[in-house]
């Protein structure tokens, strides 16, 4: 890693008790001095060398360093920098993003701020920056990378779930090291050369990449490592089949009366972003929640309009807003507690409607029929992330105008451990 990267080395030494700012002027000019000799030594290579300050110490710094050029290597970072977003424009798709749990890229793409040719750029300099930075010696000032690294990382997880391996830390890293091991390395110190050359990577040994991954997973399979977390046993009972797994943030449904008091007469939902669900749609508005305890702002509006107005919220949010939510079936509100809801033209106070989405699986008759399942059934659902979950009771909700989804919310996610989107392996309710 470049120690112009992220903080200076010599401040985090500082920082640290490491070395005194004497001392460190003092290696700052032994530095400047090697430089003009041609010798193009680091600054933390010239501070063990002079005597100034320990190996362990420097190695300690670097480390850091190193973890906080891996925290800022963020895709909003890299666009900025690339300048293709401002700071202003990220600021705005982070509160889309974080609102819909869209990925950033996604939601910087439908806003017209970048094309997806940028994103993609982006995301491989992202790649190639987290990998150089974890992968590269901290003792030299030479950094040559391993291009086999890079097409490994980022065809490993769709092997992975594909192949239905385990996808804990332990599993992965093993997957890694197995397709490393089997592959010949290919080293290259140019990394603008690199990033511009990485298709014709791809294309030279992507086949060959991707047949040692395979054969990696199907190892670590058959032979999982003690420290893998999903090493326990199944659930019992017949797989029905797969659903896709989708996070679903807080949100409001809202009646048109409602969307014209909040918003002005005669106001409609802007569409801002189509939904899995037929006709369904996240809209640009969002409204201010507010409990007896707290409020939560920039809450999204789901449209189409409703007949009742609804709120649903996670666990975690009834406490900041001060009240217990039931877990409801959407639509069911009777005796569910109310809320007061802004928006920019007024106030909308609601006798009941806030609830806590049971989780739910959509599915159209076809769907049903294939798996066993009708309208009001109920099935199990393993969720794969990094700490498995069986979800016990989910709702099987049967309709023409659906796709086949199931929604959990952050709560739930968060518990399991899955991203934004996940399968999850549907079994009979037990």
């Amino acid at each position: 890693m470049n120690e112009g990267s992220g903080e200076k080395i010599g401040s985090l030494l500082s920082e640290q008790g490491g070395v005194s700012k004497e001392q460190l002027d003092i290696a700052l000019e032994r530095q400047a001095e090697y430089r003009k000799a041609n010798v193009p030594l680091r600054l933390g290579e010239v501070i063990v060398d002079s005597g100034v300050g320990s190996a362990t110490k420097v190695s300690g710094a670097l480390h850091r360093q190193r973890d906080g050029y891996l925290r800022s290597s963020t895709i909003g970072q890299v666009l900025t920098e690339l300048e293709y977003v401002t700071k202003a424009q990220l600021e705005e798709a982070m509160e889309a993003h974080l609102d819909i749990l869209a990925p950033l890229g996604e939601v910087l793409v439908d806003q017209g701020i970048c094309t997806q040719e940028q994103v993609d750029t982006a995301y491989k300099l992202q790649l190639i920056r987290r990998v150089t930075a974890l992968r590269r010696p901290l003792s030299s000032h030479f950094d040559p990378l391993n291009v086999m690294e890079l097409l490994v990382e980022e065809t490993v997880d769709g092997v992975i779930e594909e192949n239905e391996g385990c996808t804990c830390d332990q599993c992965r890293a093993n997957v890694v090291a197995i397709s490393l091991n089997k592959l010949a390395a290919r080293y290259m110190s140019d990394m603008e050369a690199l990033l511009g050359q990485l298709d014709r990577y791809r294309e030279e040994y992507g086949d060959l990449v991707r047949e040692r991954v395979i054969k990696a997973v199907e190892q670590v399979k058959e032979s999982p490592k003690l420290g893998c977390r999903k090493k326990v046993k199944e659930p019992a009972g017949e797989l029905l089949g797969r659903v896709v797994v989708h996070i679903s943030n807080r949100h409001v449904h809202l009646t048109q009366e409602h969307v014209e008091k909040l918003f002005g007469p005669g106001y409609g939902l802007v569409k801002w972003k189509d939904l899995m669900q037929p006709g369904q749609y996240a809209a640009r508005e969002t409204v201010v929640l507010e409990g007896p305890k707290g409020a939560i702002e920039r809450v999204r509006v789901l449209g189409p309009p409703r007949s009742a107005s609804q709120v649903e919220i996670s666990g975690t949010d009834q406490f900041k807003l001060g009240l217990k939510a039931p877990v409801r079936e959407s639509g069911k509100l009777d005796g569910t507690p109310g809320i007061d809801m802004t928006g920019p033209h007024g106030t909308v106070s609601l006798e009941q409607g806030v609830i806590r989405a049971r989780r739910h699986i959509h599915m159209t008759p076809n769907d049903g029929g294939s798996f066993g399942l009708k309208n009001g059934d109920s099935v199990n659902v393993r969720l794969k992330g990094d700490r498995t979950a069986v979800c016990e009771s989910v709702l099987v909700r049967v309709t023409d105008a659906s796709a086949l989804e199931m929604h959990i919310d952050t709560d739930e996610a968060n518990a399991a451990g899955v991203p934004m989107e996940s399968l999850g392996d549907m079994l009979p309710a037990g």
